[in-house]
């Protein structure tokens, strides 16, 4: 993306090796050469920068738009991030989004819409299916644990306690994709998604799987 880019990565990488314990599993389930939907579970601040550098593909992200003001929006820039307007359809960030992933860049999406206040991965919201749809982009599943202890930038810095881990999933795509592609077809295969994102979560960030209904995937499959 650009060299500050390269530089803050770097950075952040020495931080959490010298100050804290940051493991990455199953990067060799990463696409290789190919734009993808990464969708995670989203705990903290600086979960996108920690994804970002555990799949090496430099993704682009949607942020809140409060979180641009100086100097958090310099850093946002360079990491590819774009603002979105929380609470209504956002057309210029599902249009930004379409744009980056069919231009052969990769998108980050926290399905959740805002970080888990307690830990545990709540319901997901329909965007990311909706982009898959309209791009045909191959989705992976990840989970972050461990940065929900990571409660400002002063802990980003020096993060002593941390023990975060990243697992990264199996890849998978829409499939059965009904003619009318009706809202019924988008909820039920985001709930496959985020039933995919649980899968390798550990117990205790898991969600109450009583709010889904979906117990097969019928609308998406591994490749």
């Amino acid at each position: 993306m650009t060299k500050l880019y390269d530089i803050c990565d770097a950075a952040l990488m020495c931080t959490f090796k010298a100050f804290g314990d940051f493991k990455v599993l199953g990067k060799e389930n990463v696409p290789k050469d190919v734009p993808i939907i990464l969708v995670s579970n989203h705990l903290s601040i600086i979960d996108p920068p920690l994804c970002a550098s555990a799949v090496g593909k430099e993704p682009r992200f949607l942020a809140k738009k409060e979180l641009f003001k100086f100097p958090i929006n310099v850093l946002l820039k360079y990491y590819g991030a774009f603002s979105i307007k929380r609470g209504f359809t956002d057309i210029r960030a599902f249009q930004w989004s379409k744009k980056q992933l069919k231009g052969n860049k990769s998108l980050l999406v926290f399905p959740e819409g805002t970080r888990s206040n307690d830990g545990k991965l709540k319901q997901g919201y329909n965007g990311a299916m909706i982009l898959a749809l309209a791009t045909g982009s191959i989705l992976l599943p990840i989970s972050i644990t461990g940065t929900e202890a990571c409660k400002n930038f002063l802990q980003f810095l020096y993060p002593k306690k941390m023990k975060v881990r990243v697992t990264i999933g199996n890849p998978f795509i829409l499939h059965n994709v009904p003619k009318d592609r009706n809202k019924s077809f988008i909820k039920s295969a985001t709930s496959e998604m985020m039933m995919r994102i649980a899968n390798i979560l550990p117990e205790k960030y898991k969600f109450n799987k009583e709010i889904y209904k979906e117990k097969k995937f019928i609308y998406t499959k591994k490749i």
